[in-house]
């Protein structure tokens, strides 16, 4: 658990540092709250308001976004090592998901900008996938879509200017 709340703290500070690195600490705040409690997209399109650089918005959405997710994924291990009752549950799906485990979990990739890390995260816990392969996909999947959305926002953005 020390782990997983260290590892929280240094996405909060990493976020924190390219917020005062762009000197929009306020702006840099109001992401990170944004991406930890509705995801890395939806602050990745935030951060175009905001008048953050499209790198800037993109890595504080996703660090942001990642804030939770190593104390999320302690406790499902806690549920999973002390409470046998929703071990046994998980059997059959365990067994179900052995020939697709290896590659089942690819899917996550393009299911974690739609569905949501936390969502993904869940659903390759219950799935009893690899916890690396799974956090692996999903961060693939927040990162392509954050850049996408953050720098396609901008060009649009630029586009558009002349007729506002």
């Amino acid at each position: 658990m020390i782990y997983g709340v260290l590892l929280s703290v240094l996405f909060f500070l990493g976020a924190l540092v390219v917020g005062l690195i762009e000197h929009r600490v306020p702006a840099t705040l109001s992401l990170i709250g944004t991406s930890v409690v509705f995801e890395a997209q939806p602050a990745a399109v935030a951060s175009l308001p905001l008048r953050l650089q499209p790198f800037s918005g993109a890595l504080i959405s996703i660090l942001g976004n990642l804030i939770p997710i190593p104390i999320l994924m302690f406790v499902f291990d806690e549920i999973l090592n002390h409470w046998t009752w929703v071990r046994r549950r998980l059997q059959k799906a365990e067994t179900w998901s052995k020939k697709y485990g290896k590659y089942g979990v690819w899917v996550l990739i393009p299911l974690s900008p739609i569905l949501g890390a936390y969502v993904c995260i869940g659903v390759g816990y219950i799935m009893r996938w690899n916890s690396r392969l799974v956090l692996s996909s999903v961060l693939i999947g927040m990162v392509l879509s954050s850049f996408m959305i953050t720098y396609g926002g901008e060009s649009l953005v630029r586009i558009l200017r002349p007729y506002i």
